[in-house]
């Protein structure tokens, strides 16, 4: 994060989901914030688990605590929400940083072989 100017936010994607640890980073930074369902990055596998019908315990108990303060479009999977509220992680972080230096940290991340997206 050196390569980052200013004071970046940083949140390891745990317990809460992404939507819960998402929200959070908004509130304390007092901002909204969009997600946009069809540039995010999914494990095919873990897909393939939702859509089984495998979705945590905690992804309902997230969705219920959070729910009240998401807004979701009528076009965005069921099956994609689930996954943004589960609990599990896969190590994957949630960076939130002025717009104009996120082209910086994307190439710094590339240089030093850090992967961005599930392979």
């Amino acid at each position: 994060m050196d390569a980052v100017p200013g004071r970046p936010c940083c949140t390891d994607i745990t317990g809460f989901g992404f939507i819960g640890h998402a929200l959070e980073m908004a509130k304390a930074s007092g901002v909204g914030m969009m997600i946009l369902s069809e540039k995010t990055p999914v494990f095919y596998e873990a897909m393939e688990y939702a859509r089984m019908g495998l979705v945590p315990a905690g992804a309902t108990a997230n969705r219920t605590f959070y729910s009240c303060h998401v807004d979701t479009e009528p076009h965005v999977s069921p099956l994609l929400t689930d996954l943004l509220y589960d609990p599990q992680t896969s190590g994957g972080l949630l960076i939130s940083l002025p717009a104009a230096e996120a082209e910086k940290l994307v190439a710094s991340l590339r240089r030093e072989g850090i992967p961005m997206r599930p392979s």
